[in-house]
């Protein structure tokens, strides 16, 4: 006890010969006292009920004229009472003490004397009883809080011992993962695992006893039997002899479920740039297959042993340009001619050919909202997809089954933003297609929509059946989704933007010519040097004047030579687009018409203004359909 500091004494005595005893105690420490006398019950009321913090302790006798001193303990517990009698009896005090007396003192003139020691330890005592208190109250402030925390958040918290047992887990547990406390609590945590992961939590467990924090990702099985995504932070925290180990882990499959969409949208994407490069460069090779294949069948007789040949490449020619327009289909660079169309028409007027398509034991159901919206679409794209898909089902089911196609109206919300992040929010109609067929497994799934990847027998299919429709659809500006499991069929899901019957799409039409030839002065632009060749040969061999370029650069230098009826231009050349060459030889040459040629349809610059006039040869080309499409443009 500080020695400035001073005590502030309460005394109830009605025995004025007790009053004076214990006046004169404390009359040697009046630096340390100040002492007041109540005679009552009463007139301690009258000093308690103004301030009680004016005083430090209270000494009161048992027996008043008003009452008795216990009373005084009813009246007021914020101060330290020390109660005196005249009775040495223990019952008294034990009663003394349990009503919440600090002390029981026996009144003699050594106890009178000895009453400034009395009220020192009294008052040391009663601090340490506060503080023990104020701290018990702060333990549990702080285990309500922690209790409040853990039982509300969403979080997973859990408490192992050193053998991974749960010793606690949070209300959270059964709100995320649907297990209760009783459930967990006493068994290893482990156990419910995903067999894959458990490998890896061996390490993390092992880091965690070497007193360092980890952080593990695994799957957890839902009491539904599902599994769900957990990222923990695990570390070690030593209580008393025993090393606990404390968890909090958060529920991310919606992320990870997020991330794997956006890694297949990146992953499906690349693969279109590769496939679209690739049928690129493919339909330059079959341009001078085909091209030289009708050469060579015009310049011999039909009875010529080769004829037949010839015919055989023409149609191996053909089937090679089916593929790549199957790769461009996957890539989205294919010829797109949208318009608003009625899914709902469209279907009831395929019904027969995919009757055809599907075998007797398999039945077709159509499910079609009668008041479904317009989509904007290019029907005969929409067609490969859904006979692309009814092939594929009616393969799944080999002992029969049922093919039914649905269509249904649905407007976006946040959360369908979150599963379909490649689409914005709007109206959409959603187009389904299920089998009862085999079903897919989750790799086979997962890898469905990548070209060439099949699981048929080798001859029984090219792999670029699913490819394809992944990508006529996001051409289209929508999503399409597989669901599926082995033995429970598969459903492919298709989201296509809603339209209104009142756009318009504009079409190109051209018109056969039966007089091929021409005098006019054509600039070819084509790096690849065979198709160059050979569009060069058959252009002169008509009667053009051509003029060859491998580049933008060498066909500038050659405009300056003479004047320029035709640009016939490859879309992708060295050294500048060719928009912008076909911009500049304009701007010279005002009457000069352009006519690109491309593998594959070529997404707009948008630093270049795209032609509006401009027509595209699409590769492979014949001969005949090249001198057809240069002789209607310069007739335009």
């Amino acid at each position: 006890m500080d020695a400035a500091e001073r005590i502030s004494l309460l005394l109830i005595e009605d025995d004025e010969s007790h009053v004076a005893l214990i006046e004169r105690a404390f009359e040697a420490w009046r630096s340390l006292f100040d002492l007041s006398v109540a005679h009552t019950l009463q007139e301690a009321y009258a000093l308690l009920s103004g301030n009680s913090s004016d005083f430090d302790l209270i000494m009161c006798d048992w027996r008043l004229p008003d009452g008795e001193g216990l009373e005084l303990l009813a009246f007021n517990r914020a101060l330290p009472v020390v109660l005196m009698t005249g009775y040495g009896d223990e019952r008294v005090a034990v009663e003394a003490i349990r009503s919440g007396a600090l002390d029981y003192i026996v009144k003699s003139d050594a106890a009178f004397a000895d009453l400034p020691h009395v009220a020192q330890r009294a008052i040391r005592q009663w601090r340490a009883i506060q503080a023990q208190r104020r701290t018990e109250q702060e333990l549990r402030e702080i285990e309500a809080r922690y209790r409040l925390i853990t039982e509300n958040t969403s979080d997973l918290i859990a408490i192992l011992d050193d053998q991974h047992h749960f010793q606690y887990i949070s209300p959270s547990f059964t709100t995320l993962l649907g297990h209760t406390t009783e459930e967990l609590v006493g068994q290893d945590a482990f156990f419910l695992l995903h067999p894959d992961d458990l490998p890896y939590i061996d390490e993390y467990w092992r880091a965690m006893l070497q007193r360092t924090s980890a952080t593990a990702t695994f799957r957890y099985r839902h009491a539904s039997g599902v599994w769900r995504w957990i990222e923990c932070n695990v570390r070690a925290v030593e209580q008393g002899d025993q090393l606990t180990a404390i968890i909090v882990g958060r529920d991310i499959t919606e992320r990870r479920e997020l991330e794997e969409r956006l890694l297949q949208i990146q992953k499906m994407d690349a693969l279109g740039r590769l496939s679209g490069g690739i049928a690129h460069d493919f339909n330059n090779l079959l341009a001078v297959i085909a091209g030289c294949t009708e050469l060579a069948r015009q310049s011999l007789p039909n009875d010529h042993p080769a004829a037949l040949e010839l015919i055989e490449i023409q149609h191996a020619t053909e089937r090679a340009s089916a593929l790549t327009r199957q790769l461009l289909a996957f890539a989205h660079r294919q010829k797109f001619d949208p318009r608003p169309i009625d899914l709902n028409t469209l279907i009831l007027d395929m019904q027969k050919l995919l009757r055809r398509l599907i075998r007797e034991n398999i039945t077709l159901h159509t499910r079609l909202d009668p008041d479904r919206w317009y989509v904007r679409a290019d029907p005969g794209q929409i067609e490969q997809v859904l006979v692309n898909l009814a092939i594929n089902a009616r393969d799944a089911m080999a002992d029969g089954g049922t093919l039914t196609i649905s269509t249904a109206n649905v407007v976006t919300d946040e959360t369908f933003e979150r599963l379909y992040p490649s689409l914005q929010l709007g109206e959409y109609v959603r187009l389904t297609v299920s089998d009862t067929g085999v079903g897919m497994d989750e790799e086979t799934r997962q890898r469905a929509f990548e070209p060439f990847f099949t699981t048929k027998k080798p001859g029984e299919g090219t792999g670029l059946g699913l490819a394809t429709c992944y990508g006529i659809i996001v051409q289209h500006g929508g999503a399409i989704e597989l669901i599926s499991e082995p033995g429970c069929g598969t459903t492919v899901v298709i989201y296509l933007p809603r339209a209104y019957p009142s756009e318009e799409t504009v079409t190109l039409e051209t018109g056969e010519y039966i007089d091929l030839k021409g005098s006019e002065t054509i600039l070819l632009v084509e790096d690849d040097l065979a198709v160059r060749t050979l569009t060069a040969r058959v252009l002169r061999t008509h009667g053009y004047i051509v003029l060859e370029a491998g580049d933008g650069h060498e066909a500038l230098t050659l405009a300056d030579e003479r004047p320029i009826h035709l640009l016939l231009s490859d879309h992708v050349i060295p050294h500048m687009s060719s928009e912008s060459l076909a911009h500049h030889l304009t701007s010279l040459i005002p009457q000069m018409k352009v006519l690109f040629m491309s593998g594959y349809v070529v997404e707009p610059r948008p630093d270049v203004q795209p032609l509006q006039e401009a027509t595209v040869l699409q590769k492979p080309f014949t001969p005949t359909a090249l001198l057809q499409r240069v002789r209607a443009v310069l007739d335009s």
